[in-house]
């Protein structure tokens, strides 16, 4: 990770929790979605959603940013109800990746031929790759790094809670932890509603969790377990 994106040495550690929005009914049915599809969170998203506020409610949170999409703004709003004093503030860099012509697509062998070859060509580096119309990997991990950027700056020493989109987290995560890269991006989960939790502390950057839905077995875990 490039030292732009480490917040300069502090008292206090910064936390970004970096959670996924609630499903829609294209998660539902297998629709490929992504920053052209701006669809909204359906019932069970909804209560992913508020069982993710619950989760949050006894956590301090300074701030909490989302993509511009409005399942994302749906997500951040059920969350910020719980922390009254908060207000969301809207990147649009934060927003999915385009998935140019597969966006709108149902599963198809066809289409899961084509973006498993796209995938593969991801795997073995080639991050310029892109769909038609679409972005590369390359495309969305420049929005990733400004939106971190801004982000890190204005939360140092404090907590954000970012909520943002599937693709996304795995170009964001791979960027962040060393230990992964781009190259092991698809290793990393993103349910609905999952929470990572990187910390940055003494100039060094670790994952406290990875795509957890604890919330999600109505335990009343909190986001710190």
């Amino acid at each position: 990770m490039s030292d732009d994106l480490r917040p300069a040495l502090t008292d206090a550690p910064t936390s970004l929790y970096l959670v996924r929005h609630g499903e829609t009914e294209y998660n539902r049915r297998g629709v490929m979605q992504g920053g052209g599809i701006d669809s909204t969170l359906n019932a069970t998203g909804r209560e992913q959603a508020r069982a993710l506020a619950h989760r949050f409610a006894p956590v301090d949170v300074d701030a909490l940013y989302a993509s511009t999409l409005r399942r994302a703004i749906q997500t951040a709003d059920i969350l910020a109800a719980e922390h009254e004093s908060l207000s969301c503030t809207r990147l649009q860099d934060l927003r999915e990746m385009d998935w140019g012509v597969f966006e709108g697509e149902p599963p198809s062998p066809e289409r899961d031929a084509s973006v498993d070859a796209l995938k593969s060509a991801w795997r073995n580096g080639d991050y310029d790759r892109a769909p038609e119309e679409g972005e590369s990997i390359r495309d969305v991990q420049g929005r990733v790094r400004r939106a971190l950027r801004h982000i890190l700056a204005q939360e140092e020493g404090g907590a954000a809670l970012v909520v943002t989109h599937g693709r996304y987290l795995r170009v964001l995560l791979a960027t962040l932890l060393d230990e992964y890269g781009l190259e092991h991006m698809s290793q990393f989960g993103h349910s609905n509603t999952c929470v990572n939790h990187v910390v940055f502390d003494e100039g060094q950057t670790r994952a406290e969790r990875l795509n957890c839905t604890a919330h999600l077995a109505g335990n009343g875990a909190s986001a710190a377990s």
